[in-house]
C-alpha cells in the first residue's frame, strides 16, 4: 500500500509540475473577460494576437477560443471572431467528440487524480450550438451569406441531435455508478452519505426551470431570420412556426408568424421591408464552488471527505425589457434554464468523480502519513489541498435572456428600456430587410450591429 501511495504522489507530482500554471492563469481569466467584454473600449490588436495564438498553441483552446471570440465580435472584428470560434469548433470535433478511448481515460485519470481544471475545457453542448450560431452572424456582417447557411444549418441540426449527445453521458454515469455499486462493499451504506450532496444541490434546481427537452428559440430565431435575409421565406417561415408551436398564446410571435407565413405563400413582393431584433440582456449563469464534507466508509474506516462541487450562480438582467419602434420585445429564451438543463444532466458524473477523486487522495494521504511520513506525508497533503477545486469554467459573456421583436422597417429605428429612455437609434436603408442584433451587459453597456439585405 505504501508503494502504491508514493506512486500516486509521484504521479501527482508530475502532472501539477507542469499544470499548476496553467490552472492559475485560468483561475485569473474569467473576471478579465467579462470586464473587457462589457468595457466598450476595443482592445489592441496585440491582445487577441496573444489570445489567438494562446488557442493555437493548445492552451485551453475552446475555454479561450469561445471568450476571446465573443470579444472580437463586440469589437465588430468579424473575421478575427470566426477564427477563433473555427479553432473552437476544431477542438470540439477533435478533442471532444473523436477524442480516442486512450485520451478520454487519461483526461479522467487526471479529473481523479487531480481535477478537472488540469485538463483543457471541454464545452457544453449550449456552449457549442451558440459558436455556430455566432459565426452565421459574423459571416452575414461580413456578407458572406454562403457561410452563413452553413453555420446555421449546423446549429440546427446540434439542437435536433441534443438528445442523441446527452444519452452517452448518461449512460456513461448510470455505468460508473454501476462500477462503484459492485466494487465498493460499503455501497448502501455510503449511498445514504452521498444523498446529503444530492440535497445540497435540491433547492438550487427550484431557481431554475429545467426541461427534459432541450431545445433553445433564439437559436431557431436566428436562423429564421437569416433565412429571411437570404429570401429563402419558405424555410424562414418552416423555422419560426416552431417557436409559434411552443408560444401559443404569445401575441408578438404569434403576429410574426402570421407575417412569415404569408410572405413564405406569396409569389409577388408587397414591397414591404421588415426590422427584426434579436436582443440578449444580461449575463447569463456561470458555474461557483461549493465545499461540503461528508462521511465515506473506505475498507474497514471512516473518512471525511471534503468536496469541492460547482453550483450554479446567477448573474444579472440589464435592461431587460426594451421596445423597437413602439412594439415591446417579448423573451423568448431564457439561457439560464438551457444552462441549469444541462448541468443538471450532467451532475451524477461531477458528483461521482468528486467522490472517486477524494477517496483516491484521501486513501493515499493516509498510507503515506501513517507509512513513510515526513516531508512526502506533509507534502501530499498540501496537494490535496492544492488539487481538491471545482472546475467552474463556462463562456463567460453569453446573455441571460434573449428578446426579439419584428416591426415594418420606416427608414430608422429607436430602442427605449421600459422607462422611455432611447438607449440606441440609427437611420437605415428603408428598401432593404434589416437585422439589429443588440447587447447590453448592464445599463452602462449596449452595443447594435446592423445587417441589412
Amino acid at each position: 500500500m505504501a508503494k502504491f501511495a508514493i506512486l500516486f504522489l509521484a504521479i501527482v507530482l508530475g502532472f501539477s509540475g507542469c499544470a499548476v500554471p496553467n490552472a492559475l492563469s485560468i483561475a485569473m481569466k474569467p473576471a478579465d473577460y467579462i470586464n473587457k467584454f462589457s468595457s466598450l473600449d476595443c482592445l489592441e490588436q496585440s491582445y487577441f494576437d496573444s489570445e489567438l495564438q494562446r488557442a493555437k498553441d493548445g492552451k485551453d483552446p475552446i475555454y479561450t477560443a469561445i471568450n476571446a471570440g465573443s470579444i472580437a465580435r463586440i469589437c465588430q472584428n468579424f473575421a478575427l471572431s470566426n477564427e477563433l470560434l473555427d479553432i473552437a469548433e476544431d477542438r470540439y470535433k477533435y478533442d471532444v467528440d473523436l477524442e480516442s478511448a486512450g485520451n478520454k481515460a487519461l483526461k479522467n485519470l487526471v479529473g481523479v487524480l487531480l481535477n478537472d481544471t488540469f485538463t483543457d475545457y471541454d464545452g457544453n453542448l449550449y456552449e457549442r450550438i451558440m459558436v455556430n450560431v455566432y459565426k452565421g452572424l459574423n459571416f452575414m456582417s461580413l456578407n458572406d451569406f454562403e457561410n452563413a447557411r452553413v453555420e446555421f444549418n449546423r446549429a440546427l441540426i446540434r439542437q435536433d441531435r441534443a438528445k442523441d449527445y446527452f444519452a452517452p453521458q448518461i449512460k456513461a454515469a448510470k455505468d460508473e455508478l454501476a462500477k462503484n455499486r459492485k466494487n465498493d462493499p460499503n455501497y448502501k451504506e455510503n449511498l445514504k452519505n452521498t444523498k446529503l450532496v444530492y440535497d445540497e444541490y435540491s433547492g438550487l434546481f427550484k431557481e431554475f426551470k429545467t426541461s427534459e427537452v432541450f431545445i433553445n428559440p433564439y437559436v431557431t430565431y436566428a436562423a429564421s431570420v437569416f433565412f429571411y435575409l437570404d429570401k429563402d421565406y419558405k424555410n424562414s417561415a418552416d423555422k419560426f412556426r416552431e417557436i409559434a408551436i411552443a408560444n401559443p398564446k404569445n401575441r408578438l410571435v404569434s403576429t410574426i408568424n402570421k407575417r412569415l407565413q404569408n410572405r413564405a405563400k406569396s409569389i409577388k413582393d408587397s414591397g414591404k421591408r421588415y426590422i427584426f431584433l434579436a436582443y440578449e440582456d444580461g449575463l447569463g449563469t456561470i458555474k461557483d464552488e461549493f465545499a461540503i464534507n461528508i462521511p465515506y466508509m473506505i475498507g474497514d474506516g471512516v473518512a471525511t471527505l471534503n468536496l469541492s462541487l460547482p453550483t450554479l450562480k446567477k448573474r444579472e438582467f440589464s435592461y431587460k425589457d426594451i421596445s423597437i419602434n413602439g412594439i415591446k420585445a417579448t423573451q423568448i429564451s431564457n439561457f439560464d434554464n438551457i444552462f441549469a438543463t444541462e448541468f443538471k444532466i450532467e451532475l451524477p458524473w461531477i458528483v461521482t468523480k468528486s467522490i472517486l477523486s477524494m477517496v483516491a487522495k484521501s486513501t493515499a494521504s493516509g498510507v503515506v502519513a501513517s507509512e513513510v511520513g515526513g516531508v512526502a506525508s506533509l507534502a501530499t497533503s498540501l496537494l490535496v489541498s492544492a488539487t481538491n477545486k471545482a472546475d467552474t469554467r463556462s463562456w463567460q459573456t453569453l446573455p441571460k435572456i434573449a428578446s426579439i421583436a419584428m416591426v415594418e422597417n420606416s427608414g430608422s429605428y429607436t430602442i427605449k428600456d421600459s422607462s422611455g429612455k432611447v438607449i440606441d437609434t440609427a437611420k437605415i436603408d428603408r428598401t432593404k430587410d434589416a437585422l439589429i442584433w443588440l447587447r447590453s451587459t448592464d445599463k452602462n453597456m449596449i452595443k447594435s450591429i446592423i445587417i441589412q439585405r
